[in-house]
């Protein structure tokens, strides 16, 4: 909700500026940076592993470097994670030089400023080619970003709704494919701002509890693969037509 990014926002400005809230904060968003540095890196990390820490310190300096005109603090935040990790990696020879992979489901922090729709998925050879891809991609992220905002989805949503089974991601899939069939469903989410879930149960047999848990999901994935999304488009694997 906008509230809730609003509020992040502003607790992270009070923290920065007192130790002791500083501290609560991080304590606070503890599940919250590990989810974060679990969903940058694709495999699960605790607070023993020393990508806790780097991401860890990684939301203090962003705490401290933070202000508004930087977008929601998460954004911003997820960014400084991301390239703190990859640096990590790349000096533990980890990762290739010119590789970057970060999950869809990066989109947690909402998006903001410039550097914060870095988080996406990029995997190029050449630094030409990567600036013009990182470039068109962030053009795409500040687009659908805006479009959301219409039906009240942020992109730490997308994160949340986001399908984690294989066996989900079929439902999803299936659920999606009927927003394209014959007479197409799409013109009435436009229309209406909220995912036809009575329409697409009759079409699909798809469980109303599941088009429920992500609908959110479901309405980004139709938008992107319906509208001028080339590049978001790789991040929505689905078969419409």
């Amino acid at each position: 909700m906008v509230s809730d990014r609003i509020r992040d926002n502003e607790k992270a400005i009070a923290a920065a500026a007192d130790t002791a809230k500083k501290e609560q904060f991080l304590a606070q968003e503890k599940a919250h940076i590990l989810r974060l540095a679990a969903v940058i890196l694709k495999r699960r990390i605790t607070d023993s592993d020393d990508e806790w820490s780097i991401s860890l310190i990684a939301v203090s300096d962003a705490i401290d470097n933070y202000n508004e005109s930087r977008g929601d603090f998460w954004g911003y935040a997820a960014v400084v994670v991301r390239n703190r990790l990859y640096d990590y990696l790349r000096k533990e020879k980890r990762i290739g030089e010119h590789e970057m992979t970060v999950s869809p489901e990066a989109f947690s922090g909402d998006g903001g400023a410039d550097d914060e729709t870095d988080a996406a998925r990029l995997s190029v050879s050449k630094m030409s080619s990567e600036h013009r891809v990182e470039s068109d991609l962030k053009e795409e992220l500040r687009a659908l970003k805006e479009e959301l905002l219409e039906y009240d989805i942020t992109f730490r949503d997308l994160a949340e709704s986001s399908p984690k089974s294989q066996k989900t991601k079929k439902e999803c899939a299936l659920a999606l494919a009927a927003m394209f069939l014959p007479p197409p469903l799409y013109d009435l989410l436009v229309k209406k701002k909220k995912l036809p879930m009575k329409e697409i149960e009759l079409r699909t047999q798809v469980k109303r509890k599941l088009l429920d848990r992500h609908r959110k999901h479901l309405v980004a994935a139709t938008l992107v693969c319906a509208e001028d999304y080339p590049i978001l488009r790789e991040y929505f694997p689905y078969e419409i037509g």
